[in-house]
């Protein structure tokens, strides 16, 4: 090739060379603008709350006080409880405080040292002997009280009854309802009583008092037992139940009332 040739082949390379690198030269765009948007928390320190039920808890101060109690338990006939336990309870509005203290052989009891305010008081010994209606009392701040409580007791069989109407009348047939069960005292104080289903019960009391249905009938799956009686005389006419043969108890029926007479103008006194 000639040189004059070349060298212009040569320029028209170069040419084209700065060309392409120039198209491929070109700025980028530009990147997309960031939100940069700020968020503001909103401000609750001026909002009203509305009120929210409950109940205030109350602290009771169970420091050592100057007062004393004292006392004993019996059980009737039975005479003095050893080995009971007399719960012993102040009481501060809805609050409570309770302590629990052992009698002595003797029955007698004593708890030194405590603060004035009201008192609930309950003994019992498991699982014969309890009572039922606790004592409340209100002691000074340096009084010493003694309080002599006596316990029944709830053991074995017994019978409670119900009749309807309440109280019976003269003449007028009744309903009369009566449970056999078997009771005992927990080892909270509490008298728990359980049905005697299957028991022979057995009525028998004042004459005054005309049973439809025969004296003697057989308690259901409850224990129950059931008669249609009539009362006969007005007052109180005792009646009691006899259950399976060997424990007998008073049923402490209302007192029988004569009927009701009331007067119709024109007319003769009716029933």
């Amino acid at each position: 090739m000639r040189p004059r040739a070349s060298a212009v082949l040569l320029a028209a390379i170069v040419a084209l060379l700065a060309a392409c690198s120039g198209s491929h030269s070109k700025a980028l765009p530009p990147a997309p603008a960031v939100d940069e948007t700020t968020t503001t928390l909103p401000d609750y320190s001026k909002v009203g709350l509305g009120p929210v039920t409950g109940r205030t808890t109350t602290t009771i101060d169970n420091r050592p006080g100057s007062a004393n109690l004292s006392g004993t338990v019996a059980a009737g006939l039975d005479g003095p409880v050893g080995a009971a336990v007399v719960r012993v309870q102040r009481l501060v509005g809805d609050a409570v405080v309770q302590t629990d203290v052992a009698t002595n052989p003797d029955g007698t009891w004593a708890l030194p040292n405590v603060q004035g305010g009201r008192y609930r008081i309950r003994a019992w010994r498991a699982p014969d002997l309890a009572l039922v209606e606790p004592v409340v009392l209100f002691i000074g701040a340096t009084e010493a009280r003694s309080v002599p409580i006596s316990v029944g007791r709830f053991t074995g069989v017994s019978a409670v009854a119900s009749i309807a109407p309440n109280p019976p009348v003269v003449g007028d047939p009744a309903n009369l309802v009566v449970q056999a069960r078997t009771q005992a005292v927990d080892a909270e104080g509490v008298v728990r009583a359980s049905p005697l289903p299957g028991a022979t019960l057995e009525l028998s009391g004042s004459a005054a008092w005309s049973v439809a249905s025969g004296g003697a009938v057989t308690a259901d799956g409850q224990g129950v037992g059931r008669w249609e009686v009539h009362c006969t005389a007005a007052g109180p006419q005792p009646l009691s139940v006899t259950v399976n043969g060997t424990d007998s108890f008073p049923l402490n029926l209302a007192a029988c009332t004569e009927p009701t007479t009331t007067t119709t103008a024109g007319a003769p006194p009716t029933t």
